[in-house]
């Protein structure tokens, strides 16, 4: 029984692959998840569009998916006082258990590094005022990132899911000094490359009890996959699952267990139906 904690559903429309096979509708993705033991999915917007559509889907699939709401840090520039406006609205629904994608991100210019934090800092102060945890992007912004949870955390609970971790351990073991922070992997920590060494190190010693998984849907595909169809959906989330299961010395099952229970808690949503 897994929870894929990351995915953008929507951005599956369109030709994708699964398995090689022709594209497919939301329902069959998520039939197919729910036919491999994966029962939760959490829908993550990037933008007031998007954000609407994880909703819609949320209420589609009730039980099986979930909203978060957000301005993603590359899609901030073109973002308006309106479009906010309307994520504090959306963020109210029933289905919406996070506040995101946000973040921070220097690897690519889409959005003046001032304008980021700006609109970092508007997800962080709707995440605290309605008690949700904060969905985070970071890419190659791990010191800032680090400086502003610090400060955050000085002003109160901080609730936050450190999205497809990236981050060396030295950098990771700092946010876990704080109580609300979990830890998110991805597919990229299958990857064989030297540079995905570093994700490998910090999951092995992510504390059990802190530590998600995820697709990014329709990113990172993990191995054996990568290279072999277009997108990862969720089904993909149980083979990251296993990797990690491996790599940290425990049975898929307990793994399952623990970080399906970890994204319940961090979510607070219902615990699984018996027979889910």
């Amino acid at each position: 029984m897994w929870f894929d904690t990351h995915a953008h559903l929507f951005l599956l429309e369109g030709p994708h692959t699964v398995e090689q096979n022709p594209p497919v509708t939301f329902s069959e993705v998520i039939q197919a998840a729910i036919d491999q033991g994966v029962t939760r999915i959490l829908c993550v917007g990037i933008d007031v569009e998007t954000s609407r559509r994880s909703i819609k889907l949320a209420r589609q699939f009730p039980d099986r998916v979930w909203a978060a709401v957000g301005i993603h840090p590359n899609s901030a520039s073109s973002a308006s006082l309106a479009d906010w406006d309307e994520i504090v609205e959306l963020a109210r629904d029933h289905s919406v258990v996070a506040i995101g994608e946000t973040g921070l991100d220097w690897y690519r210019d889409y959005t003046p590094p001032p304008v980021q934090v700006e609109w970092f800092e508007k997800h962080w102060a709707l995440a605290k005022e309605l008690g949700k945890p904060l969905v985070v992007h970071c890419r190659d912004a791990e010191k800032d990132i680090t400086e502003i949870l610090s400060r955050w955390a000085r002003e109160g609970v901080l609730r936050a899911v450190m999205h497809a971790c990236a981050a060396p351990w030295e950098v990771v073991s700092r946010w876990l000094d704080w109580e609300g922070i979990v830890i998110s992997f991805a597919g990229s920590v299958t990857y064989k490359n030297t540079k995905f060494a570093p994700i490998r190190e910090t999951a092995q010693h992510v504390p059990s009890d802190r530590i998600l998984v995820e697709t990014d849907c329709p990113y990172l595909v993990p191995e054996p996959y990568r290279g072999r169809v277009k997108a990862s959906v969720p089904l993909h989330v149980k083979d990251t699952g296993y990797f990690l299961a491996k790599l940290r010395g425990v049975s898929p099952e307990e793994l399952a267990a623990q970080t399906t229970d970890n994204a319940i808690r961090t979510f607070g949503i219902s615990p699984p139906k018996k027979g889910y």
